[in-house]
């Protein structure tokens, strides 16, 4: 009888296929050769692991080549003039709807002062018609609400048009109430260096004050939209 030392210890695999293509089960295997099967799988493993990484490595790389691009492809159409105000006016009107929006109204506009002419020129405006449009598309900057709204570098709020001094016995007060407006505010949009770049304005279809709580939202809107006329009227560096 053998000794214990001569045994060569088995295990049973659940599944092998013979050298002629039979599959048996349960056929025995020997540890050496189960160690041997094992060392292969985790070598495979291991490149297929390698080969995953090379690849991700490679994506990476990939990835911040594109970004580079990107970046120089983004400043150099902010060099552009026309992509700049085109920009410019697309992300005034998103301005506008939002802060619009944010207050449950359906009208507004944003001016913006052009220094050549003096005046205050409509740049995005929603709810009006073609007559209010045509009628407030330059304002003097010495018109009565604006010129209030610069000096004190505050909102003007009109809780009823019909009956304010500013409008009385004016064409204003009637291209207003024509458009369905019975209040509004006017909030001056200031840049970093104090100097009035324009104004929001939002109007009311109803005669009330405006809250305190609409009036923060609207100057929160208003920081954006003189950002935005700040940005585009930098020199951009060539």
């Amino acid at each position: 009888m053998p000794g214990l030392n001569t045994i060569k210890p088995v295990l049973w695999d659940s599944q092998v296929r013979l050298p002629d293509g039979t599959l048996m089960t349960g056929a025995p295997i020997s540890f050496t050769e189960n160690a041997s099967y094992c060392r292969k799988q985790a070598e495979r493993m291991a490149e297929q692991t390698r080969e995953v990484w090379s690849k991700a490595r490679y994506a990476v790389e990939r990835m911040w080549v594109l970004c580079s691009d990107l970046q120089a492809q983004i400043e150099e159409l902010a060099r552009d003039d026309g992509f700049r105000r085109k920009y410019a006016s697309n992300m005034l009107r998103w301005v506008l709807d939002s802060a619009i929006e944010a207050v449950s109204t359906d009208m507004g506009n944003i001016q913006v002062y052009d220094a050549q002419k003096a005046s205050f020129l409509i740049r995005a405006h929603r709810g009006f018609d073609e007559t209010f449009l045509r009628f407030f598309d330059s304002v003097p900057a010495g018109d009565a609400v604006r010129e209030s709204a610069a000096k004190s570098a505050k909102p003007v709020i009109i809780s009823e048009v019909a009956n304010s001094p500013v409008f009385r016995s004016t064409t204003t007060l009637e291209v207003l109430l024509d458009a369905g407006v019975r209040s509004l505010q006017t909030t001056p949009l200031m840049g970093r260096s104090k100097a009035v770049l324009g104004m929001l304005s939002t109007y009311y279809r109803t005669v009330g004050a405006i809250s305190k709580k609409n009036l923060r939202r609207i100057d929160y809107f208003a920081s954006k939209a003189a950002a935005i006329i700040e940005w585009q009227n930098q020199a951009p560096a060539r």
